[in-house]
């Protein structure tokens, strides 16, 4: 009977395992407080937003560096704010709406859809101050993202992986 409960304990054990293998070990942002914000970082952010405007705060990963996220409403508006630990601009994030788009860039990834569906757009500013607008396009169940910039010029494509990241 022990044995029994021994064997059932390690597959057990070995079922997580496995899940956490297929889920890629992927770490989370962790969310933080305002309170565990370096002051660096909240000096960049006053150049973005108040604190007041900061709905969610977390640490997290981006392309191997370590990174505050910030998730600003200001009025309507919502965006993604990065910032490293050292109170270095990475960039920001925001949904569009595909008409707010310069009508360059909206005729290249209309373009660049056609066969298949624009499933949303993206407007990114990058740690240069370098902006750039996403479309996610799904062909035939493929999807790619697209970014472009002001003048339409396809700047970047890569597959979307399963799960959207």
């Amino acid at each position: 009977m022990k044995l029994h409960q021994i064997i059932a304990g390690v597959s057990v054990l070995g079922i997580i395992a496995g899940c956490t293998a297929l889920n890629g070990g992927a770490e989370k942002d962790k969310p933080v407080s305002m309170s565990q914000v370096p002051d660096a970082v909240k000096q960049t952010l006053k150049d973005y937003a108040a604190e007041s405007n900061v709905k969610t705060a977390s640490m997290g990963d981006q392309d191997g560096t370590k990174v505050y996220e910030f998730d600003i409403q200001q009025g309507a508006r919502k965006f993604e704010l990065t910032i490293t630990p050292t109170g270095k601009f990475m960039g920001t994030e925001e949904d569009v709406e595909l008409s707010t788009l310069p009508g360059a860039a909206q005729a290249t990834l209309t373009a660049q859809a056609r066969g298949g569906k624009l499933e949303g757009c993206e407007k990114a500013v990058d740690e240069n101050h370098k902006t750039t607008y996403e479309g996610v396009i799904d062909k035939n169940g493929k999807k790619t993202e697209v970014a472009v910039d002001t003048d339409g010029k396809i700047v970047s494509t890569e597959a979307v992986k399963a799960g959207g990241d």
